[in-house]
């Protein structure tokens, strides 16, 4: 079965990056391509993003410092670095940072093609478990949530709080992480207002009928969310 992806790919050498937006397009996947880290912000709010493709040697924050900035806070997200440095050191540097899949220049279109692939397969998976038991769909960009009793408005911040722990492994968050998805949008990182913050969602949830532990504190940690969600 053929899993089409949301995919960024974040590379600065103008043909490279044009070729594998076209390559990746021409699969079925919907490619968005920047030249640098700083153009991922309002590119990456508009949408759900499933794979990020980056360069390591970028203008600006590099990549190897986006990977693991983006991994603390979309566990779920697939990154695939792609870069001319080949020492068994960057490679380690590079996962630790959160590649799934590290590969070095020049990259077949043969390899490019089998890494995605296999990358949106394990999406595919996730996201089948994930459907079977699903009592609330998040929709990202409509900035809504549906449940058995209907659907409500949620606002930005409420938003990346549940995609950012849907995504965690475990669908937990610690408070540094949580406060990281919450400055974005000014807000004061206290677990005051994060608290504030989890109660009213928590009102939300319950008034689309979703019943029971919703988001469960975990005492001097973070919070977990506590049912499957599914992210359109």
């Amino acid at each position: 079965m053929a899993t089409h992806l949301n995919i960024i790919v974040i590379e600065d050498n103008d043909d490279l990056r044009e070729s594998i937006v076209e390559m990746l397009s021409a699969l079925g996947h919907r490619v968005l391509g920047l030249s640098c880290a700083e153009h991922l912000g309002d590119a990456g709010a508009q949408s759900q993003i499933d794979l990020l493709v980056v360069d390591l040697n970028l203008p600006g924050e590099d990549g190897v410092s986006l990977s693991r900035r983006l991994r603390r806070t979309q566990p779920g997200l697939r990154i695939l670095m792609m870069t001319a440095r080949d020492t068994v050191h960057d490679k380690v540097t590079g996962y630790e940072a959160g590649a799934d899949i590290y590969l070095t220049k020049p990259v077949s279109i043969e390899e490019l093609s089998a890494a995605v692939r296999s990358l949106g397969l394990r999406l595919h998976t996730d996201q089948a478990l994930q459907d079977s038991e699903v009592l609330l769909s998040v929709q990202i960009a409509g900035l809504r949530a549906q449940g058995p009793l209907g659907s409500i408005e949620l606002s930005p911040v409420e938003v990346a709080l549940l995609t950012a722990l849907a995504r965690a492994p475990g669908q937990r968050l610690a408070y540094w992480q949580l406060f990281e998805v919450m400055n974005p949008s000014g807000d004061a990182a206290s677990l005051t207002n994060l608290a504030v913050r989890m109660t009213r969602l928590r009102k939300k949830l319950s008034d689309v009928g979703v019943n029971g532990p919703t988001l469960q504190v975990l005492r001097h940690e973070g919070y977990q969310l506590c049912l499957p969600v599914k992210l359109v």
